[in-house]
């Protein structure tokens, strides 16, 4: 027998992260409304099947309702919406519970396949200027990296994935939120980028929220949104990624003499794959214009045909459709292929394959071929 009032709680909190009322909680997993509420309420106890199925309907381990020591994101997602719930539809809260589960599985998939990565922990912060530490650690992280002072960045979702970090592009509806970091209690730090941004600006608010994964790890979550007044901490976020992003000796290539026009200005932005805007602030904190020429260059912007996606490259129009369906909802190749290498060592079934995939098994295949795997026995 098991604490009913903590279950009914964690019930009620759970479905009140997704802004779901007990009637489509009923819909969804076709366990009646009366029991909903009871279960809720703490005056009945749920059969261990109808668990199963509320834990799969809300992406959490069917553990965590049953005892006092299972950690959930559901402690992130409380917090996060009680301060910023207005700033989420529904579907963005499901959105956040999907990338949520994709991280746990990603974690648990690591672990299973024992896949270590070395992880990034800069040394003591010296300055208590947050441009300062934006800089200087963005530099540090670059020499981790293996980065040269002028080496320019072309897949940074690949890149930073690589150092333990969970990342995954989840479209949400509100166009106002760059990006969300989550310290997930099992997964640890987890990233998501809007996919609803060009990529370009994907690339920033990639970097921004792996800043705030260095200096603001501590934090539950940080949500960033896409124009930030005076906050220190989004400020030292924005010079770590410019300066990651922009180093400076791509900026000392260029020559003393050049006068910095919109056709420069543009061939650089294009070449470094960075919003022109991005690099005129870089520019101005090199010293290589001045701030009055930022209103005069920021009418320069690259078109969003010419903004090549690094992880939708090489694609027919037919793949990149159905690619670019999947990575809004977070399945990256990298993804995908972890996964699938998991199911093949014998350490996931077909059933679990499609769950940590978020299709169902008739689904299965199809995305599978996608990335041109196939199963061809069962488990």
């Amino acid at each position: 027998m098991f604490d009913l009032v903590s279950l009914g709680n964690k019930l009620k909190t759970c479905r009140i992260n997704l802004d779901c009322s007990i009637d489509q909680v009923s819909s969804s997993t076709g366990i009646n409304s009366i029991s909903l509420i009871l279960y809720e309420s703490g005056q009945k106890e749920p059969t261990g099947d109808e668990i199963l199925i509320l834990a799969d309907f809300y992406k959490i381990d069917y553990k965590y309702f049953i005892s006092n020591q299972q950690r959930s994101a559901s402690e992130n997602t409380e917090s996060l919406y009680r301060k910023h719930g207005s700033e989420f539809s529904q579907s963005d809260r499901i959105a956040i519970r999907d990338f949520l589960f994709l991280c746990e599985c990603e974690q648990a998939l690591w672990d299973n396949l024992e896949i270590k990565y070395n992880k990034f922990h800069p040394q003591k912060i010296r300055s208590n200027n947050s441009k300062i530490q934006g800089k200087e650690i963005a530099k540090e992280f670059r020499n981790f990296l293996c980065l040269t002072d002028n080496q320019l960045i072309d897949n940074a979702f690949y890149l930073l994935r690589k150092t333990g970090v969970h990342i995954f592009r989840v479209q949400l509806e509100n166009s106002n939120i760059s990006g969300v970091f989550f310290n997930h209690p099992i997964a640890g730090k987890c990233i998501l980028v809007n996919y609803l941004e060009d990529i370009y600006r994907q690339k920033f608010t990639l970097a921004h929220e792996y800043a705030h994964s260095i200096f603001d790890a501590s934090d539950q979550f940080n949500i960033s949104f896409f124009k930030e007044g005076e906050d220190q901490r989004e400020i030292r976020a924005n010079y770590f990624s410019s300066n990651f992003l922009i180093p400076s000796g791509a900026i000392k290539l260029l020559p003393d003499y050049i006068e910095i026009t919109e056709e420069i200005l543009l061939k650089m932005a294009k070449k470094l794959e960075i919003n022109p805007e991005v690099l005129l602030y870089r520019l101005v904190d090199e010293n290589r214009i001045h701030r009055n020429k930022i209103k005069e260059l920021k009418k320069v912007k690259i078109p969003i045909n010419e903004k090549i996606d690094p992880e939708l490259k090489d694609l027919s129009t037919a793949g990149l459709i159905r690619k670019t369906q999947l990575l809004k909802k977070g399945l990256t190749q990298n993804y995908v292929l972890l996964c699938f290498r998991a199911f093949q060592q014998s350490l996931i079934s077909k059933n679990r394959l499609a769950e940590v995939l978020l299709v169902d098994e008739f689904e299965l295949s199809e995305i599978l071929k996608l990335f041109n795997l196939k199963i061809s026995y069962d488990i």
